[in-house]
């Protein structure tokens, strides 16, 4: 299984230029990243999409030449966020082999049917929306605390907010929205920016995450340990199997040769034979103690005689 270290970056839209991305990787590396995701689109609700006889959906953009670049520095992902408006998608889904090419796997509904099906149903790890439409779309109750149980993450993008100030009211309702719903639970924070002027380091960000209602720790977690469980639930959905660590709680000491081990038998030995040895004597002495107290007795309970004269 690949290691990921935070901070992360869930968010960063694939450019084909790749002056663009080399530049991207440098600044996010200088503003402390560690790990990010390469973001490809996917438009299911467009016909000529559903219509392809084969796979449905893309296979991951070919970014070995970014992995290697950047290979001790910055561990980067691929993430596919596929835009859908019904439940037809979960078919096209369940027939995709290219779907587990891909780290991260996001839906992103355009009604209130597909919001519901991708917090309750969708087989993916990541819920996001779209900036321009997100003010029409609200996320119900039950459907953000079933959300919430099965794992499934609320994503919320800074670089709107930055870039177009008409965008800054729109995503402070949907992360008001959260917060009123599921007091902002399961939500991690992604930049989403195309050039390095929206990018912004980690402690910035978990600041600005007293905008969208977010506590203090909520902040922090959004953009470390809430990614880094996203991206084991991610794994164990793509592989069908769970992932776990075991960490040893203290210092583990191993013994460099047998001698070790032959020197500590011998000692046990030794000590089990002197306790033998002990309890025997032990044993003796009650014995002999209680014989001598039952010779005492009987010598009392015996009467006196008188000698005979001849």
């Amino acid at each position: 299984m690949e290691e990921t270290k935070g901070f992360y970056d869930m968010c960063i839209p694939f450019n084909k230029d790749e002056k663009i991305m080399r530049e991207m990787c440098k600044e996010l590396i200088e503003l402390g990243y560690k790990t990010i995701a390469i973001e490809q689109q996917f438009d299911h609700s467009k016909k000529e999409n559903v219509k392809r006889s084969s796979d449905i959906f893309p296979e991951p953009v070919n970014i070995k030449w970014l992995q290697e670049e950047f290979k001790n520095k910055l561990k980067i992902l691929q993430r596919l966020t596929i835009i859908y408006v019904d439940v037809a998608v979960a078919h096209a889904m369940g027939n995709s082999l290219n779907l587990k090419k891909f780290n991260l796997i996001a839906g992103q509904p355009k009604t209130d049917a597909a919001l519901t099906h991708c917090c309750t149903t969708f087989n993916g790890d990541i819920v996001t929306f779209d900036t321009n439409a997100g003010i029409r779309l609200n996320v119900n109750r039950k459907a953000y605390q079933v959300a919430v149980k099965r794992g499934v993450f609320f994503e919320i993008k800074y670089s709107p907010l930055i870039a177009d100030s008409s965008c800054r009211k729109d995503m402070i309702k949907v992360a008001h929205n959260y917060f009123v719903k599921g007091k902002s639970r399961s939500i991690i924070i992604s930049s989403g920016a195309t050039n390095v002027f929206e990018l912004r380091g980690p402690y910035d960000v978990a600041n600005l995450s007293f905008i969208f209602g977010l506590s203090e720790d909520q902040g922090k977690c959004a953009i470390d340990r809430f990614c880094r469980q996203l991206f084991l639930r991610a794994e164990s959905r793509r592989v069908g199997k769970t992932v776990m660590f075991v960490k040893a709680s203290g210092p583990v000491v191993f013994s460099d040769s047998s001698s070790d081990s032959d020197e500590e038998e011998v000692a046990i030995d030794d000590q089990s034979n002197k306790m033998e040895t002990d309890d025997l004597i032990k044993f003796s002495k009650d014995s002999e103690s209680d014989a001598n107290s039952d010779d005492n007795e009987n010598i009392k309970e015996q009467p006196n005689k008188k000698k005979k004269m001849f």
